[in-house]
């Protein structure tokens, strides 16, 4: 399920079985506390018969390999991005989803929801409220929207408004200039070429043709279809930047494992380049199941003190867009993987159902 390491083996060969125990013990106890773990404390909950010394050096030898810190010289240890990382790819089994959760989730789906940007502004607010941290969803994108309605207006003697709607009901408007001195009228077979020809096809496919159609023989079409081709080569530019949903950034700024004023800075500056996070989302499209990335493994360096979790959503055919969370690295990722998960599968049947299929 989670996007797995690939030195597990070689970093789970350099970690004996005891010490494997106590570094899941100081996580799942930090995770539950959010407070630096000593040996006395793990001593009595960990189920090892291991004296408070022994733990001491344990900890003293995972402190040398990377995977714990002591922000205090005489308090316990936090673990680090390094730890929790071992953590999710070596011990981690996902929660099971409890049934109330999983109930919350389909709702999503039973609400008979005729737009797609409302499916998916639900299932942002619905993931940040599960979690209690910020929940991020991307819009399907341009070239797998399937043409429901296209129309040119004319608003002045050299630009063309054009308006296009999706079959999932998005509506996406774009000015393009034309020096051809076009009707009103004219814009309106054009119009209706393109609609009879191309309904329901996917943005993407009809772009390819029409570009096909612009290499051959222009000699072969009257005036109208050489228009349509000429208008729909602009109308179709896939250029449009993807749609991002954000919900939950105060769950982040009130949360009391980011009380230091640069985190809390960076956290904001950070969700103020949604060009730069939708980058990182495409980029999670390039793999399957739920992806995980720790502290400094994201590339965006204001989310370089959290953790991301991501899951795509899409049909048989393609992916369409990408769903997560991001919260702090100690959050208790056994139940926020299966949330994440659970919902991308609901996102994915209700967005094909409707419109993507």
């Amino acid at each position: 399920m989670a996007k797995r390491s690939q030195s597990k083996s070689r970093s789970s060969n350099l970690i004996d079985q005891r010490t494997q125990q106590v570094l899941h013990g100081i996580i799942d106890n930090f995770i539950s506390n959010t407070e630096p773990v000593g040996s006395r404390t793990l001593s009595k909950t960990l189920g090892l018969k291991l004296s408070p010394a022994t733990i001491r050096n344990i900890m003293s030898d995972l402190s040398d390999m990377g995977y714990l810190t002591q922000p205090h010289t005489s308090g316990g240890r936090i673990p680090t991005d390094k730890a929790y990382r071992f953590y999710v790819d070596q011990m981690v089994v996902a929660d099971k989803l409890p049934e109330q959760i999983q109930q919350s989730i389909d709702r999503i789906s039973v609400q008979g929801l005729a737009v797609v940007q409302e499916l998916l502004i639900n299932t942002s607010q619905l993931l940040a409220g599960l979690t209690q941290f910020a929940s991020l969803v991307t819009a399907p994108k341009t070239s797998v929207s399937r043409l429901q309605h296209i129309e040119f207006i004319k608003i002045s003697a050299d630009r063309i408004l054009v308006i296009l709607v999706t079959k999932s009901g998005l509506v996406k408007n774009r000015i393009i200039e034309s020096q051809d001195q076009l009707s009103q009228e004219f814009l309106n077979l054009v119009s209706g070429f393109l609609n009879e020809q191309f309904k329901n096809h996917s943005l993407g496919e009809i772009r390819e043709k029409i570009l096909q159609s612009m290499v051959e023989d222009k000699d072969r079409y009257n005036k109208l279809l050489a228009q349509a081709i000429r208008l729909g080569k602009k109308a179709f530019e896939l250029d449009m930047p993807v749609e991002l949903f954000i919900e939950g950034q105060t769950n982040l700024l009130m949360d009391r494992r980011f009380i230091e004023k640069s985190t809390l800075d960076s956290l904001v500056s950070a969700f103020d380049e949604k060009s730069s996070i939708v980058e990182i989302l495409d980029k999670t499209m390039e793999g399957v199941g739920t992806r995980i990335y720790i502290g400094v493994e994201n590339d965006l360096s204001g989310l370089q003190d959290c953790s991301l979790i991501t899951a795509c959503y899409g049909n048989k055919h393609n992916m369409l867009g990408t769903l997560g969370v991001i919260g702090p690295t100690s959050m208790d990722y056994r139940r926020i993987i299966p949330v994440v998960d659970y919902t991308a599968k609901v996102v994915s049947r209700t967005i094909t159902s409707q419109s993507y299929d």
